[in-house]
């Protein structure tokens, strides 16, 4: 076996690390993969197999495969979705200052439920992370995070701990599931993982040791006793939550500041819908083709921004039960919906809003590019007009989205720092406007004028000197003056001579050689400074993340009333009447998703009512294929929505 080089000893040590992985390896521009890593990936990837060791004996040939580091995002979202973990390990210092080999680590796990560029995910749809905690059949609590918005649910069971935590799975649908010792164990829920949702899990019970969960919560949140976020007492909730912020940390390296807030909420406050109702609903996705169209979802989303894309789904979701709340949010949609000039009008703007939560997102995580920023900056620059559009209305929703922040100090920042059409690289330069720092147009100005600066000289000297010089360049001696044999004893005290040719002698000063190092230079320097403003205005961005998180919620808010505004006008909907008591009252009700797919033949209204006393049940009759099962699901979905 022949020895191993340093790079492939460095290589073999981190990867003893990260077992679990495929391990991206930056080399230069490229991610290499080497070994059995490089096999898995050529095969999933459609990569060619290669080898670095063709004068070796080929049991000494160590496999590889590659991807350019700037196109690496897609490569990594194809081994996602085939059920991967990839770690990616940088050049953690310049190899250009390097002695020796260049330092490497790994700065980020990359998982199907950490996925952060948008290339990996669905925007119209969050990618849940999942921690389930059980003690036995006795108590149970989920906790769900979507690790690009920085949203974390959390939920606690006392009783038929096993069904509620499927049900639960089923409604986030996450994308990776972090399991207790006794969560792993219990066999019903990890058939329903396996058969149903199929996704990857991840097991550990050090993770979700209680105390230092607590401690783990205690130090996200901010706060010195768990009560403040009333888990005093919640000891299994704290488990999930405190594992999966562990894991979080775990894999990603990097601060988690833009999770500022948890929604831990207890039974009462959203309808409980059973993994089997939402599927046979067909709430988000069609029995038969398992897609969005021909669900509920389907029909009620015409959200126009990626944020309201994904409320839309938590809202049909969850349905709500306070009867203040539904009203509220039926307030906003009547006065929506009574005003057509204004709905369409705000349907313009929401479709120039990029995804503010998943930048922002990316911001903290350090990931965020100069693309990212112009968007965030062109959306800021949208919510006034947003803001003075539903500024007249009177519905407590819309009153409250209208006092939104307006970013303004933000958008203009970024307008100030970053040129509109920017790279993709933040490593290259070529994205900071000219005119925000005096130190780049320096050596902006100093590189594009170089033959100007050097000509300048030129002519300067030529009449300082009187003789028939001229300035040229080599690798060897860099810029110098060469003045002809016969012209070069006579010369200013400050040329230094540099070498002697039979025809001419060459000389250097020391305002050349400063010229030249800045040229020489200046390219790195100006990459390098740029650099640096850059990661200062995303720290000062990074800053105000509660700011854009609450300005974007109050958009993703306006989007879906105005949504469920279209369709009530579009369909010809009316405003229910929220009672208290047991009553369903359902006058020429419609199926809202049979109604949208019948093309050719009109929808057949009927009347439903049910009054939990004497009108209890209903007995429905008919042939097969008459619409009984229709039916009930109509008023299902009625009632949902």
């Amino acid at each position: 076996m022949a020895e191993m080089t340093p790079m492939m000893k460095q290589y073999n040590a981190i990867k003893s690390q990260h077992s679990d992985c495929i391990l991206f390896f930056r080399l230069g521009d490229f991610y290499e993969m080497f070994d059995t890593d490089a096999k898995t990936a050529s095969k999933e990837l459609d990569l060619t197999l290669t080898t670095r060791d063709r004068g070796k004996d080929e049991a000494d040939q160590v496999p590889m495969c590659g991807v350019p580091y700037h196109s690496s995002e897609a490569y990594i979202g194809r081994l996602l979705a085939k059920g991967y973990k990839v770690a990616i390990c940088e050049q953690t210092e310049d190899p250009a200052l390097a002695k020796g080999l260049v330092d490497r680590e790994v700065i980020r796990i990359i998982t199907p439920g950490t996925a952060m560029d948008s290339s990996m995910l669905d925007s119209g749809k969050s990618n849940y992370m999942c921690a389930v905690a059980m003690d036995g059949s006795s108590s149970a609590a989920v906790a769900f995070c979507d690790v690009s918005t920085g949203e974390l649910f959390a939920r606690s069971f006392d009783a038929n701990v096993t069904v509620k935590v499927v049900n639960e799975l089923g409604r986030y649908q996450p994308s990776e599931i972090l399991l207790s010792d006794d969560a792993f164990h219990d066999t019903d829920l990890m058939g329903v993982i396996r058969t149903r949702l199929r996704v990857m899990t991840e097991t550990g019970e050090e993770r979700f040791e209680y105390g230092a969960c607590a401690d783990t919560v205690c130090a996200q949140f901010r706060v010195r006793s768990l009560d403040e976020l009333s888990l005093g007492r919640e000891r299994q909730a704290v488990r999930a939550v405190g594992a999966l912020l562990s894991y979080l940390r775990e894999t990603q390296k990097t601060d988690l500041g833009h999770i500022t807030k948890l929604d831990f909420y207890t039974d009462g406050r959203y309808m409980e819908l059973d993994l089997h109702t939402m599927r046979n609903l067909e709430l988000l996705s069609s029995l038969r083709m398992g897609e969005k169209r021909g669900s509920l979802l389907w029909v009620l989303d015409k959200t126009r921004t990626p944020m309201g894309a994904r409320l839309i789904r938590s809202w049909v979701s969850r349905p709500l039960l306070s009867a203040a709340a539904i009203n509220r949010r039926l307030g906003a949609v009547a006065e929506l919906a009574a005003d057509g000039v204004t709905r369409q009008e705000l349907s313009l703007v929401l479709r120039d809003i990029g995804d503010m939560e998943r930048i922002i997102g990316k911001t903290v995580y350090g990931t965020v590019n100069c693309r990212d920023l112009v968007f965030l900056a062109s959306s800021i620059r949208r919510l006034p007009a947003l803001r003075s559009l539903i500024a007249p209305m009177t519905a407590t929703l819309l009153r409250e989205a209208a006092s939104m922040d307006l970013l303004q100090d933000m958008g203009e920042l970024i307008d100030q720092a970053i040129d509109p059409d920017p790279p993709i690289s933040v490593r290259e330069g070529g994205m900071i406007r000219p005119g925000y720092n005096s130190e780049v147009d320096r050596l902006r100005s100093l590189l594009g004028g170089r033959r100007d600066a050097l000509a300048k000289i030129e002519a300067r000297e030529k009449a300082r000197t009187g003789k028939k010089l001229r300035l040229g360049y080599n690798k060897v001696f860099g810029y110098y003056i060469e003045i002809p044999r016969a012209q070069s004893e006579d010369v200013p005290a400050d040329y230094i001579r540099k070498q002697t040719l039979v025809n001419c002698e060459r000389f250097i000063t020391e305002e050349l050689k400063n010229l030249e190092t800045e040229l020489l230079t200046a390219q790195d320097r100006l990459a390098e400074l740029e650099f640096r403003l850059f990661s200062d205005l995303r720290e000062h961005l990074a800053g105000d993340v509660l700011r854009v998180q609450a300005t974007a919620g109050e958009v993703a808010r306006l989007d879906v009333l105005a949504s469920f505004a279209q369709c009530a006008a579009e369909y010809g909907w009316c405003q229910p009447e929220i009672t208290a008591d047991s009553v369903i009252d359902i006058t020429e009700g419609r199926h809202p998703v049979v109604e949208r797919l019948q093309k050719d033949t009109l929808f057949v209204p009927n009347d439903t009512y049910l009054d939990g006393k004497s009108a209890l049940t209903a007995v429905i009759t008919g042939p097969n294929m008459a619409g009984k099962s229709t039916y009930m699901r109509q008023t299902a979905l009625i009632v949902l929505m």
